[in-house]
């Protein structure tokens, strides 16, 4: 394995397996609710079940096939909708 893979490699582990649950860890918990060590764990729970969910959601019900692009427009798209959650709660319009 060269030293570019496994840069992706990690890169890729903490796109897929750390942001998005990250993210929703904020949505559902303030910063004062749990602490760092909680909510880490709790991001790589969340991040397989949404991730996962999200995806095989769209194959079945909507016919999109499972590749790269699929994994990366959901990662994203559960990141920035966790994150405009949060926003929009901590300035409590949410």
């Amino acid at each position: 394995m060269t030293a570019a893979e496994i840069i992706r490699a990690i890169f890729g582990g903490i796109f897929i397996l750390l942001l998005p649950g990250l993210a929703w860890s904020y949505v559902f918990f303030s910063r004062k609710d749990i602490n760092w060590v909680e909510r880490i764990a709790l991001s790589f729970g969340l991040s397989i079940a949404l991730v996962s969910l999200a995806v095989f959601l769209l194959n079945k019900l909507f016919g999109v096939g499972i590749n790269l692009l699929t994994f990366a427009l959901v990662v994203v798209s559960l990141t920035a909708l966790a994150i405009a959650l949060a926003f929009l709660r901590r300035k409590g319009r949410f």
